[in-house]
């Protein structure tokens, strides 16, 4: 654990590293760190040190690797920020502060609301440099290796969260041998049982499976030596974790897991990774459905490589084949970028790298709930991809399942908000079509297009959703201050004034300060103000009260002024669209019932029938709506027929319903002796009229007794025909 030793692994890539500089980093934290220990008893400043060796694995400069020796100090000594630039400048002392402040802030709520704000933190901290969180990696690898000193509670929560937070961050980053590493690590702790059982079962034929795997790589170098092909070939043990979901994923016992190693294949030039899979395919039987060319179709992180498998005397061997430059990108990611200037990937691979980086953190910076962040990117870390094309032949990536929604959203956010219809291949398919590979999207687009909430069913990226959620909530948000603002002109109105004459008022004003929290508000007071009326947080009774403390008149009639669409129900005022109200099942409103509108707390207008029992007698809260007609548009309607309990008698009466070519949603029959009973069926109607025609038919029906509507039955929802 000497500075000369690690000056030694460093100088091994990088002849010009700065050695005064890595001296200095060393002994700084060496000092500062002194006397400090870890729960196991090792000195502080080992872990500093082993993180460190960690970045100098990743070949990288050596700011990073100074930041890595130092990345504690700031929070875990008496070194201040000044020291820290004097001593080393302003680059290595903000690559401490990011790592610093990634873990300074005092989570709250329960272990998945940590690991989402600290995910959220994690990528956040990296927009300004990237470095960070490759130290943060590095810092959180060491963390694992010497888990086994702390309590077996603290064990499972930081293996959880390295599980479910840095291993699929590390995959994200394309760093694949921190990412394995940290899997193996928090697999380990989180089911012990199963670790300890795969590692005992790789152990006991590890010769065994050793000799071969050299065998194969001598055979296999042979062969593309004898045809010329300049290569290197080694074999590749695959991780614990790795062969746990393969044991999972295909539902078989680990003695029935073959591919228990790999082989990998590097080679100069493009040229000659397609030239080494036409040898092996010549040579050995392959596996055709397990052949990937991620080189032609890379993956979103920059990964390239050749996938095959092939069969030696019916055992299957996975194969990768790629150049020196496509496995610096594979093993090392976003680290290959701020790899020491050999080795380098070229510009385009960086370029390619940094496009896919910049798009994740835009991505990411549209989330304001970190939770909602990490439950959509759940989905997203493991991906399967589906390629397709622009219908100008550009190539785009997504996961699997997606839809020509998310298509668009990733063209561009106003393709996507104002996407109308979609063409696969000079077809036009519904929104919900799953895109497949090789397909040819174009996107039809319309000035005044919005997104539906129906597209939250069927999108699968965590960009389209959160897109279309944020319109969908300030849409919400329009509404319900247009609805606040209305209740309290109709509430002015009965008074003979004019919510006009106040909107600019002090007194409003005052009013809007007095009810609404300064702190929680995020729009103007007033605007706050209707907001909470309109959401019944608020009654527009009790504003008008303080506006004009006089009672309100009580000879006159309350104006039917409002009106609801049959199409969604919602109070029309004044270019509202009310998604705020909701037909109640309590009693099943339908078009032609006298309704009323009951202003709830917090969730918008219910809309009941008039004789309805549950309606709370609060007058402020209640007043007249009617409906408007909108065609195309049923209801549920739930009724109930008592008949005679004699074969074929439930045949007759839903043949009957079928002729007036109406749905039926549910069906529930109850025999209350061996001559009667009672079926239940809940129509899918257009109004009271188709509704009472029915039922009158239903009535001449031989062994019919009684038809009648029921308040309420199960499963009933509207649906549009």
């Amino acid at each position: 654990m000497s500075v000369n030793y690690l000056i030694r692994q460093i100088q091994a890539y990088n002849p010009d590293a700065d050695c005064d500089l890595l001296r200095r980093s060393y002994e700084f934290s060496q000092t500062y760190h002194h006397g400090q220990q870890r729960i196991s008893g090792d000195a502080y400043f080992t872990h500093c040190f082993e993180t460190a060796m960690t970045l100098v694995e990743l070949k990288l400069d050596t700011d990073t690797i100074c930041a890595g020796l130092l990345h504690d100090v700031l929070e875990d000594t008496s070194a201040t920020r000044d020291e820290l630039v004097d001593q080393f400048g302003d680059t290595i002392t903000e690559l401490i502060e990011g790592v610093t402040n990634i873990s300074k802030y005092k989570f709250r709520g329960g272990i998945q609301q940590r690991q989402a704000e600290n995910y959220l933190r994690l990528l956040l901290a990296t927009a300004k440099d990237t470095r960070v969180i490759l130290i943060k990696l590095a810092d959180r690898l060491h963390n694992m290796q010497t888990l086994a000193s702390l309590p077996s509670h603290k064990q499972e929560r930081i293996a959880k969260q390295t599980f479910e937070v840095y291993a699929p961050l590390a995959h994200r980053l394309g760093i694949a041998r921190i990412k394995s590493r940290l899997e193996d690590l928090a697999f380990k702790y989180l089911q012990a049982t199963e670790y300890r059982e795969i590692a005992d079962l790789l152990a006991a034929k590890l010769g065994e499976r050793e000799a071969y795997t050299k065998w194969m790589v001598d055979v296999v170098q042979q062969e593309l030596d004898l045809m010329g092909v300049k290569a290197r070939v080694y074999g590749r043990p695959k991780h614990i974790y790795s062969i746990y979901q393969k044991i999972h994923q295909r539902g078989v016992p680990f003695e029935q897991i073959r591919d228990l190693f790999g082989l990998r294949v590097l080679v100069n030039s493009v040229g000659d990774c397609y030239a080494v899979i036409g040898i092996l395919h010549n040579k050995w039987n392959h596996i055709p459905e397990q052949f990937k060319d991620l080189i032609g179709l890379p993956k979103a992180n920059g990964y390239r490589s050749l996938h095959t498998t092939i069969l030696d005397r019916g055992q299957p061997v996975e194969i990768q084949i790629r150049t020196h430059e496509m496995h610096q990108i594979a093993e090392y990611g976003i680290a290959a970028h701020w790899r020491y200037k050999e080795g380098m990937p070229s510009e385009t691979d960086n370029e390619r790298i940094f496009a896919w980086f910049r798009d994740m953190l835009a991505e990411i910076q549209e989330f304001k709930d970190p939770f909602q962040f990490i439950r959509s990117m759940k989905g997203e870390l493991f991906p399967d991809e589906v390629f397709v094309f622009t219908p100008k032949g550009d190539l785009h990536s997504l996961p699997a399942g997606s839809t020509p929604i998310d298509f668009a959203y990733k063209i561009h956010t106003d393709i996507g908000q104002t996407c109308s219809g979609a063409e696969v291949n000079g077809a036009i398919v519904p929104f919900k079509y799953r895109l497949q590979n090789g397909d040819r999207v174009k996107i039809q687009t319309r000035a005044n297009g919005h997104p539906s909430r129906d597209w939250l069913r069927w999108v699968q990226t965590a960009r389209a959703r959160n897109k279309i959620q944020s319109w969908l909530n300030e849409q919400n948000r329009a509404q319900a201050i247009g609805l606040g603002k209305r209740l309290l002109e109709l509430e002015m109105r009965q008074r003979q004034l004019s919510l006009k004459d106040y909107l600019k008022s002090s007194e409003l004003l005052g009013i809007a300060e007095k009810l609404v929290s300064k702190k929680k508000a995020q729009l103007p007071l007033t605007d706050e103000l209707f907001r909470q009326i309109g959401n019944g947080k608020e009654s527009a009774t009790h504003v008008a009260n303080l506006l004009t403390p006089e009672p309100p008149p009580t000879t006159e009639k309350k104006e039917k002024t409002t009106r609801l669409p049959q199409s969604a129900p919602s109070i029309e005022m004044e270019g509202i669209d009310l998604d705020l109200a909701r037909i109640m099942k309590c009693c099943h409103p339908i078009p032609g019932d006298e309704i009323i509108g009951y202003l709830t707390r917090g969730r918008g207008i219910s809309v009941h029938r008039a004789d309805c029992p549950r309606i709370i007698n609060e007058s402020e809260r209640i007043f007249d709506i009617e409906w408007t007609p909108v065609e195309n548009v049923t209801y549920p309607a739930p009724i109930t027929v008592e008949c005679d309990n004699r074969p074929g008698m439930l045949a007759e009466i839903t043949t009957l319903i079928a002729q007036y070519k109406v749905n039926i949603d549910t069906i529930g029959s109850h025999r209350f002796s061996k001559e009667t009973g009672h079926d239940r069926f809940t129509l899918e109607v257009n109004g009271i009229e188709q509704l009472e025609a029915i039922m009158e038919s239903i009535r001449y029906l031989k062994g019919v007794r009684n038809v009648s509507r029921v308040a309420s039955f199960s499963s009933e929802k509207r649906r549009s025909v």
